[in-house]
């Protein structure tokens, strides 16, 4: 049958174990890949063409349950993780993102719930994509549920984000994050007085021998559609894992002003993302 298939426990700082369950489809007719999670519950590990979902816990019943998604109520909170996109080449994407897949009655046609801005399995919701990336581009996109374009920053892309150069994030040591190491990465959903969500803001570091600690800050204020994903952050939303690649990922990675990918068929080699903590306040 269709049904979720389930990799096991990871823990998240915060929230205590969760369990990741993988989609039956990765677009609608084509089965999606595994993922795996590491013995000691830390490490996510996508392979390509897999996407995956924190639950509560497995599901029992034999389908997929859309009351059993875990919920990632970010108002005022930071999230953190661990990336490792070395081996990410040009036209991968791993990524990391929230939907309100929890508040979503359609199963959809992918018979999970499914939901994104980019419609691909036929329903839409408000998406915010923390992370998708390799190791020459990284985007942070917001999206309404009707807004699949979105607002990005970052680094990336033939029109996309130059937030960034090649000299702060990029495959090379002197880069202040050098994606051929793995680096921290914190998302935080500031909220003002009012109870509105501020902006969200993007920090990725890292910390390697012989050299300083690096950091680079970014963050989308004055999104047009942020009261929409204040509501869904409130509500609470499904954290995925992704990894796809494609022939036309030049609107993520694509070369202009002197940095991003030539070539689109670099080889997808094994990424990571791991040691997910959820923190009660705003650190940067």
């Amino acid at each position: 049958g269709v049904g979720p298939r389930c990799f096991g426990s990871v823990a998240v700082g915060g929230l205590g174990d969760l369990t990741l369950v993988g989609a039956y489809w990765n677009v609608p007719g084509a089965r999606a890949s595994s993922a795996s999670v590491s013995a000691d519950r830390r490490v996510i590990t996508p392979m390509l063409t897999s996407r995956s979902y924190l639950a509560e816990a497995c599901p029992t019943g034999g389908g997929f349950e859309v009351g059993g998604y875990a919920l990632f109520r970010l108002l005022g909170k930071t999230l953190s993780y661990t990336a490792d996109v070395s081996a990410a080449g040009c036209g991968c994407n791993a990524a990391v993102y929230l939907v309100s897949m929890p508040q979503n009655a359609d199963p959809s046609a992918c018979s999970d719930y499914y939901c994104d801005a980019a419609n691909v399995c036929g329903v839409q919701c408000a998406e915010i994509d923390l992370m998708e990336a390799n190791r020459r581009a990284w985007h942070t996109t917001l999206h309404g549920r009707y807004d699949r374009n979105g607002v990005s920053t970052g680094l990336g892309g033939r029109s996309g984000p130059r937030a960034w150069t090649a000299q702060d994030y990029g495959p090379d040591p002197a880069a202040c994050i050098n994606t051929l190491l793995p680096f921290r990465v914190e998302v935080s959903f500031p909220v003002g007085a009012d109870g509105n969500l501020e902006a969200v803001r993007l920090r990725l570091s890292q910390t390697l021998p012989l050299r300083p600690r690096c950091d680079r800050q970014l963050q989308i204020a004055n999104y047009a559609n942020t009261p929409e994903l204040r509501d869904a952050l409130w509500q609470g939303m499904a954290l995925v894992t992704s990894y796809w690649r494609s022939d036309d990922m030049g609107w993520l990675d694509g070369a202009a002003n002197g940095a991003g990918c030539i070539v689109e068929n670099e080889p997808c080699g094994s990424t990571a993302v791991y040691d997910f903590s959820v923190e009660d306040t705003i650190v940067f």
